[in-house]
C-alpha cells in the first residue's frame, strides 16, 4: 500500500491525550479521509485488510472505503465492505463498516445477506447499524427483512431505525406494521412511524398520478 494511505491510517489510529478532539491528529486525519476520491485506493486497502491489521486499523480502512464510496457514489465500495462482514468480529469495527455501507448507493443485485444476518445480532450497536446500512437498498427483500424485525423485536430503537429506513424505501406493504407503531408508548417510535407512513403514502400517490 502506498505510503500516503499507510500514513493516513497511522494518523487516524494515533492514541493521544488532548482536551479538545478537534486539536487531535486523529480527528484531523479522519476529516482528511472523508475527502478521499481515488477508486484505485480500494485495491490497496483491500490488500491491507487481508494482511491482518489491528481492529483500530481495520476500522480506519473501512472508514476510508466508505468515504470513497460516498464521494464517488460507487456501489462497488459497498460490496467490498460487505465482503468483510463474515470475518469481522469486533463490534466497533463492524459499526464503522456498516456506517460506510449506509452512505453508499447499493446496486441492484448486491448480495445483502451478510447485512441481513446482522439484523438479529445480540449486540445492539451492530444491530442498529445493520438496519441503517440498508437505507439505500432497492431490493424488495430488504423491506420484508425490516418488517420481520418490526414483528420480532422488542427493542424500541430497532423500531425507530426500521421506521427511518422504511421512510426512505418502504411501500404500501409496510403500512400495517407502521400503524402498529402508532400505538407505541414510546414517543420516538410513534413519531417515526407516523413520518414513515406519510412519506410512503406520498410516494405512492406520486407514482400513480
Amino acid at each position: 500500500m502506498r505510503t500516503y494511505l499507510q500514513d493516513l491510517i497511522s494518523r487516524m489510529t494515533l492514541r493521544e491525550k488532548v482536551m479538545n478532539s478537534e486539536e487531535s491528529v486523529s480527528w484531523q486525519a479522519y476529516r482528511e479521509a472523508e475527502s478521499l476520491q481515488e477508486l484505485s485506493a480500494i485495491q490497496e486497502l483491500d490488500a491491507f485488510l487481508r494482511g491482518g491489521p489491528s481492529k483500530a486499523e481495520r476500522s480506519a480502512a473501512y472508514f476510508m472505503i466508505g468515504a470513497i464510496g460516498n464521494n464517488l457514489e460507487e456501489s462497488r465500495c459497498a460490496s467490498t465492505l460487505i465482503s468483510y462482514i463474515p470475518s469481522e468480529t469486533d463490534k466497533q469495527a463492524l459499526a464503522t463498516l456498516l456506517d460506510g455501507i449506509a452512505k453508499i448507493p447499493l446496486a441492484i443485485g448486491t448480495d445483502l445477506e451478510p447485512v441481513y444476518e446482522l439484523l438479529r445480532d445480540t449486540r445492539w450497536l451492530v444491530r442498529h447499524r445493520a438496519i441503517q446500512a440498508l437505507r439505500t437498498s432497492t431490493a424488495p427483500e430488504t423491506e420484508d427483512r425490516l418488517l420481520a424485525v418490526l414483528v420480532e423485536s422488542t427493542d424500541p430503537y430497532d423500531r425507530v431505525y426500521c421506521h427511518s429506513v422504511l421512510n426512505r424505501i418502504g411501500t404500501l406493504k409496510s403500512i400495517p406494521a407502521l400503524e402498529a407503531g402508532l400505538e407505541s408508548s414510546k414517543r420516538d417510535v410513534k413519531l417515526s412511524a407516523k413520518a414513515a407512513i406519510q412519506k410512503i403514502l406520498l410516494r405512492s400517490a406520486r407514482s400513480t398520478s
